[in-house]
């Protein structure tokens, strides 16, 4: 760890938990706006999707700006953590802070996108549908990469968990994978949507943010 400094476990930390505590309110309110459901899976069609964006689109940009923004605090967080030199056996997990790193920033592009391009296609969402239709695929595409890419911290927050030397307190691991495992089931049964799996994720970084902070501290 001789190339992180104490301010940058610290900020890295902070930075961290504020991107997932971010991300998390703005699902929730994706929820309250009807974009998504804790109970049941939501499907549109491009369609029906450009309509509920048409009709409430000042409510869902201003969430995705949050979302932007939340993505930003994850690629610094990541640019700063990725000094850490702590290794997973021989394995070093300054990459996977990396892959974390290029996930946030392929989020960025994708709420970029979406943001930028959206509204002026969903003005003729009746007249011309195929617009919509057409520049949806990309952030669509663009988002589920990045957030493939941001699981990488599950990764970390496991091993630091599991790990003698580890900075995550085993309990709470322990509980995290407890809780992770729980909550797909109950999506696979259809008993929650994916929407709980994914606020569920999103404590992993948000309690590894508090743990990097805390290791700020004591160094």
């Amino acid at each position: 760890m001789k190339y992180i400094t104490k301010a940058e476990f610290r900020y890295g930390g902070i930075l961290l938990s504020l991107g997932a505590l971010i991300t998390i309110i703005c699902i929730l309110l994706e929820v309250n706006a009807g974009w998504a459901s804790l109970v049941v899976e939501i499907k549109r069609t491009d369609y029906e999707a450009g309509k509920f964006l048409y009709d409430n689109w000042d409510v869902m940009s201003s969430i995705w700006n949050w979302s932007l923004f939340g993505n930003v605090f994850f690629a610094i967080s990541s640019s700063l953590l990725f000094k850490d030199s702590r290794t997973a056996g021989s394995f070093p997990l300054s990459l996977l802070w990396v892959v974390n790193f290029i996930g946030s920033l392929v989020l960025i592009l994708s709420f970029a996108i979406s943001i930028g391009s959206y509204h002026t296609t969903l003005s003729v969402i009746d007249s011309q549908p195929y617009l919509f239709e057409s520049i949806r695929g990309t952030p669509l595409y663009l988002f589920n990469i990045g957030a493939l890419f941001q699981l990488s911290v599950l990764i970390i927050y496991f091993q630091q968990g599991f790990s003698k030397q580890g900075i995550v307190p085993k309990v709470y691991a322990i509980v995290m994978i407890l809780l992770i495992v729980a909550l797909f089931l109950l999506v696979f049964f259809g008993v929650v949507s994916f929407t709980v799996f994914a606020v569920a994720c999103f404590l992993v970084p948000l309690l590894l943010g508090i743990f990097y902070y805390k290791e700020g501290l004591s160094k």
